[in-house]
């Protein structure tokens, strides 16, 4: 996770006197009593522990009991308080972007894939969902509205939107794409929530036929910044700050990869 990275920058950037750790262990149960005996005041869930641990929060946001998935604890006075900041995130990579009564394809039906909808859904797109299994796309068809389809059919459609939801080009796989043989147009956004790393192979490939691309490192900063104002109160939208974040984390990959 490169969430210790994010959150102790922003820290340092705003000179306050936090700092974030990793820890793990086998056992969630484990964890949750190090969160509340040693007062941590935030926790950034990985997975996969983001449904895992919705047993042991004491307070959720709306998003946490619609998904049953939670990325981030704020922990007072020994009451866990739950938030899914994914949503968040979301909204920040498609900053200034009408997404209503737009096509929009999601590959996937993971937890990803399930924040992606509820955003989707709020934003009142026309979503089209793939994933090879169809139960599983009709399912998410089923909560957040609208169709499933094939990669067969994808060129018929020609979407506005594409959006990866699955882990596919997650390093160390960084040579995959969803979508290897597609060809894009130019009024196509492409999104990939994958992060790691920040160009994957879909989006290098959506560039090169010059569609607008959206990297997943977007979104992650997005949901960090959340997680930061859920704990101090204190709304983070300084240009600065997230050139910087985006900078930071682009060379920490670039050197993690060589």
């Amino acid at each position: 996770s490169q969430s210790p990275l994010l959150h102790n920058t922003i820290y340092e950037h705003l000179g306050i006197d936090y700092i974030m750790m990793a820890l793990s262990y086998p056992e969630l149960n484990v964890l949750i009593q190090k969160i509340k005996t040693q007062s941590i005041e935030l926790t950034a869930v990985t997975m996969p522990f983001k449904e895992e641990v919705f047993q042991y929060l004491d307070n959720c946001s709306p998003e946490v009991v619609l998904l049953k998935t939670a990325n981030t604890i704020i922990q007072k006075n020994g009451q866990l308080h739950g938030y899914n900041t994914d949503i968040a995130g979301i909204a920040f990579a498609f900053s200034g972007i009408d997404l209503q009564r737009k096509n929009v394809l999601v590959m996937g039906a993971g937890g990803a894939a399930r924040a992606m909808g509820y955003f989707l859904k709020i934003n009142k797109a026309k979503i089209l969902w793939m994933n090879r299994t169809t139960s599983k796309a009709k399912a998410l068809a089923e909560e957040f509205g609208g169709d499933i389809t094939f990669s067969e059919k994808i060129n018929e459609i020609s979407p506005d939107i594409i959006i990866n939801a699955t882990p596919v080009g997650l390093y160390p796989d960084v040579n995959q794409s969803p979508l290897s043989h597609y060809v894009f147009d130019e009024n196509q956004i492409v999104f990939d929530m994958v992060y790691n790393p920040v160009f994957t192979k879909l989006l290098e490939r959506a560039q090169k036929d010059r569609a607008k691309i959206i990297s997943g490192l977007d979104m992650f900063i997005g949901q960090g910044l959340k997680q930061i104002e859920l704990l101090t109160g204190n709304l983070l939208d300084d240009p600065a700050l997230i050139n910087k974040l985006k900078n930071v984390l682009t060379q920490n990959q670039r050197e993690l990869h060589l």
